[in-house]
């Protein structure tokens, strides 16, 4: 995964208006790297799962994007972004704080999605665990 060294610089030194096409040509090139394919071969568009990106390799590629950008990202990163195409516009706009574009296309608020999702998270673990405790009576 040696295509990301150095991502944050070139994506600081690049103009805004690139650096979610730089970023998708980087994981494009990681991703053709480490699947062992061309990776004029993959898509912008190609959802992760469908190109053999399993959940170990998913957090793997979060941390090492973490690494080489300097910022905390999702655990399900690759799961709620399952392009490289809405992967580079969310995690543009979490490093660089730009306008982000949802998965579905529109802009959103990076800052206030992230503090409701968080939220919905931590509503659906506590959840969980009301039910589990209720199963079995603790």
């Amino acid at each position: 995964m040696n295509s990301l060294l150095g991502l944050r610089d070139r994506l600081t030194a690049a103009p805004p208006s690139a650096r979610a096409t730089l970023l998708v040509e980087s994981i494009l090139r990681t991703l053709g790297d480490e699947l062992g394919v061309d990776e004029r071969e993959l898509h912008p568009r190609s959802r992760f799962e469908n190109l053999g990106v399993d959940s170990k390799r998913a957090l793997e590629f979060k941390e090492l994007l973490e690494e080489e950008l300097g910022c905390a990202l999702r655990t399900t990163l690759l799961f709620d972004y399952p392009s490289p195409e809405s992967l580079a516009a969310y995690v543009v706009s979490v490093a660089f704080g730009e306008a982000a574009r949802s998965p579905s296309g529109g802009e959103e608020d990076s800052g206030a999605s992230q503090d409701a999702a968080a939220s919905e998270q931590q509503e659906s673990i506590e959840e969980q665990l009301r039910k589990k405790l209720e199963k079995y009576e603790v």
